[in-house]
């Protein structure tokens, strides 16, 4: 085995191997001259002094190269392009993926009501010239369905003469009553009035009275006018069978004598929800009750504690109390001697002061059904309307000049102020008024036939 030829050595002879040294007139291309110029000058086959060996060791050599003076700054040019290209980019995509910062409050985004639907879209289309107003139909309004009275509760009539009409109550005993349609039922009442008569039980008189107001108010035609007759002593010609109360039980909705234990009150019930039922009256939607002294004052005690009237779905009632002596108070204070307070009366010599009919305390029969509280309640609740004349303040025989009326004021038209003042303290959402009617006194007639009264008794369409 040959001794290893040193690695520089070696390699040179390898080297030459490879390459064979070059035929003479061959120089090697001087290519880390340092004075080379812009332009290698490199021997090719083409030139005549000598020629290229050839076969395996032949080498291909490079054609000559010239420099170009513009290409390095376009490269340069088309790599800051670039790179600017990238940079914004990059800026761009940062800017819309970062939140806003802590002092830029970003703008919400609104997003449809599905509950309000998309504004139409409009299209132009032909001119038709001026067109009318379109008025929006008025949203439909479900009427409350009337309530339907059992025959237990409503009256039958017994026979009719002229305008007086003889009924039957629901427990056998006849009433007389005067009305200008029989109880039966009439398609075109839509209204109707219930009158009641003062202390001299004019039932009569009372009917008349009210008729002539309904006229003059152009509501005769639609208006039911009924005035019953609580009869009560021989002058009445009580018949037999028909109800009868003894001094002013009537006044108060206490029994009657004959038959006993029948609270006018009661009566009142029936006449209401006989007027009330659909299958006679289908058309009718308003009922007043009213009366004028005696008659105000069953009106007023009436409208705290009757039943019937919050059983009548579908009608609406009012309750109008013109020229009562006294008042049902609902708790145990009255006025000041010009009713600018209120306080319990210190004087023990009007001990019962606070009894009904002038307070709650010993109520009894139908009036002591209902609690204090609920009695109230219900008269806050009902459309109550207390008529004053302005000329009712002295006395005209009947006034009322016991101890618990008087404690009430000192005529009738002050203790109507009062009263209702000292009420809406009490109840200062209650749905109550006090009209006056200039002039008059302790008149019914001219109280019912005021301009004052008209919308109250007969409606504003009247």
């Amino acid at each position: 085995m040959s001794p290893r030829t040193p690695g520089p050595a070696r390699r040179a002879d390898q080297l030459s191997d490879l390459y064979p040294p070059l035929p003479d007139g061959i120089v090697p291309s001087p290519r880390s001259a340092p004075d080379a110029g812009p332009t290698q000058v490199i021997p090719t086959r083409h030139r005549a002094a000598a020629k290229a060996p050839t076969g395996r060791h032949a080498i291909e050599t490079p054609r000559t190269r010239r420099a170009n003076p513009w290409r390095l700054p376009v490269i340069s040019a088309v790599v800051v392009a670039l790179v600017a290209l990238l940079v914004y980019g990059t800026v761009a995509a940062f800017r819309t993926s970062s939140p806003p910062s802590d002092d830029t409050t970003a703008a919400p985004t609104v997003l449809p009501d599905p509950a309000v639907p998309p504004a139409p879209v409009i299209l132009p289309g032909p001119d038709l010239g001026p067109t009318k107003p379109v008025t929006p139909p008025k949203p439909a309004v479900t009427p409350v369905k009337r309530f339907s009275p059992p025959s237990s509760m409503m009256v039958t009539s017994a026979s009719r003469s002229g305008n007086a009409e003889s009924l039957t109550l629901p427990g056998g005993a006849k009433f007389q009553v005067y009305d200008n349609f029989p109880m039966a039922g009439n398609a075109k009442v839509t209204r109707a009035v219930i009158v009641v008569h003062g202390t001299g039980r004019n039932a009569e008189g009372y009917y008349t009275r009210m008729m002539s107001a309904a006229k003059a108010a152009g509501a005769a035609d639609n208006t039911m006018v009924v005035s019953p007759w609580f009869k009560g002593d021989e002058d009445d010609k009580v018949a037999s069978g028909e109800a009868s109360w003894e001094n002013d039980a009537w006044k108060q909705g206490y029994p009657s004598q004959k038959p006993a234990g029948l609270s006018s009150f009661t009566v009142m019930d029936n006449l209401v929800a006989s007027l009330a039922s659909p299958d006679r009256f289908p058309n009718l939607k308003h009922i007043t009750i009213t009366g004028h002294s005696a008659g105000g004052q069953f009106t007023q005690r009436y409208a705290a504690f009757g039943k019937a009237p919050s059983q009548m779905t579908g009608i609406d009632f009012n309750f109008a109390a013109m020229n009562p002596s006294s008042y049902v108070y609902f708790d145990n204070k009255r006025p000041n001697s010009n009713g600018t307070a209120f306080t319990v009366p210190s004087s023990s010599s009007c001990s019962d002061y606070n009894s009904y009919k002038y307070g709650l305390a010993g109520r009894q029969s139908y009036p002591g059904q209902l609690t204090a509280a609920q009695a109230m309640a219900q008269y806050a609740s009902r459309k109550v309307t207390i008529v004053n004349g302005s000329a009712d303040t002295v006395d005209n025989g009947d006034l009322d000049t016991d101890c618990g009326a008087m404690l009430e004021g000192p005529n009738r038209e002050a203790r109507g102020q009062y009263f209702l003042k000292h009420f809406l303290s009490l109840q200062p959402n209650a749905k109550h008024n006090r009209l006056v009617v200039p002039g008059v006194a302790h008149e019914s007639e001219e109280m019912f036939a005021s301009p004052v009264v008209k919308t109250t008794l007969f409606g504003s369409s009247s």
